[in-house]
């Protein structure tokens, strides 16, 4: 067999094209053989990484892929409307907590309840913090349709 160079065989790797699930794309690759102990260390490791940064790249839009399908499909109403309802809560929530925060400090020893109820408003504000969050990262990275 030639080598991909067309200068004689190739000492033991056999050559095959493969095509890759992503894009469809040709790529060569060679079995291991006797031609892969003539690559340094250095080109192999080189090799290596540009594999595996070539497989993230591939992941990399298959997830952007995936996430838009899902996010456009699941949340077809997440729009400037939504969004800005979504942030007015969260600050209404965050004025909740603090204004419980107000009342409880005004007892130096506040009574279980107290704590209790200053507790659960800061549970509400923080994950209707983190629910805006995501909706903001789903926003920044294209995953849904707005306008």
């Amino acid at each position: 067999m030639m080598s991909r160079f067309g200068i004689g065989p190739t000492a033991g790797a056999s050559w095959r094209r493969r095509t890759m699930g992503m894009g469809g794309k040709i790529i060569g690759e060679y079995a291991k053989g006797k031609v892969d102990k003539l690559l340094t260390p250095e080109a192999a490791e080189s090799t290596s990484r540009h594999r595996i940064m070539h497989f993230l790249e591939n992941m990399e839009a298959a997830v952007l892929e995936a996430n838009c399908e899902v996010m456009g499909r699941e949340l077809p109403n997440l729009d400037q409307t939504s969004f800005l309802r979504m942030a007015v809560r969260v600050a209404e929530l965050r004025a909740d907590y603090l204004r419980a925060g107000l009342k409880v400090a005004d007892h130096r020893h506040p009574n279980a309840a107290a704590i209790d109820e200053l507790a659960r408003v800061r549970r509400a504000y923080e994950e209707m913090q983190a629910v805006f969050e995501a909706a903001e990262r789903v926003i920044e990275r294209g995953y849904v349709k707005l306008g």
